[in-house]
């Protein structure tokens, strides 16, 4: 019997431990199930139309909505209406000398899921983000910065709703 012949039994043993941990690694993707995000698996498609707005921080929400859904779509088998409001705050006072003070842009955005066809109401709801921000002196720049924080707060509040409306469509 030449040595090739002779199974190691420390060789044996990772080949066995090998082999288990590729079907272990099998049974867990078996219970995966991939489904699309905005559609199912026939192929319908469960587009959204979003509504127009009026504000620039509604028309950033409403871009990363219709982003999301993966364009605009005329009509779409839900409308989805919202109304998005800003504000910014102050958080601690400024100083002297070109001090920064700092502050909050809020973003609240309410938003309401229906079918196109029959208005039904699938969801509805609010929400919120928050983005921080530096006030400097200069007033350019505080305005600047004001309208920097409400796009990150708006594009937060956008990725929100979107999560909702993907929970809500894929009941």
């Amino acid at each position: 019997m030449s040595s090739s012949e002779v199974m190691r039994p420390e060789r044996s043993a990772k080949g066995m431990f090998r082999v288990s941990a590729i079907l272990l690694g099998l049974g867990m993707l078996a219970g995966c199930q991939v489904q699309p995000l905005y559609g199912n698996a026939s192929g319908e498609s469960q587009s959204v139309s979003v509504s127009r707005v009026d504000s620039r921080v509604e028309q950033v929400v409403r871009n990363e909505l219709v982003l999301g859904f993966g364009g605009e779509q005329p009509t779409g088998a839900y409308t989805l209406d919202i109304d998005a409001t800003s504000s910014v705050g102050g958080i601690l006072p400024g100083g002297l000398d070109n001090e920064f003070s700092a502050a909050r842009a809020t973003v609240t955005a309410t938003y309401v899921l229906k079918t196109t066809a029959n208005g039904e109401v699938i969801r509805n709801g609010t929400r919120s983000a928050d983005a921080q921000l530096d006030l400097p002196s200069q007033n350019f720049a505080q305005e600047r910065a004001k309208l920097e924080a409400e796009t990150r707060a708006a594009k937060a509040v956008a990725a929100q709703v979107r999560a909702d409306v993907a929970a809500a469509l894929a009941r």
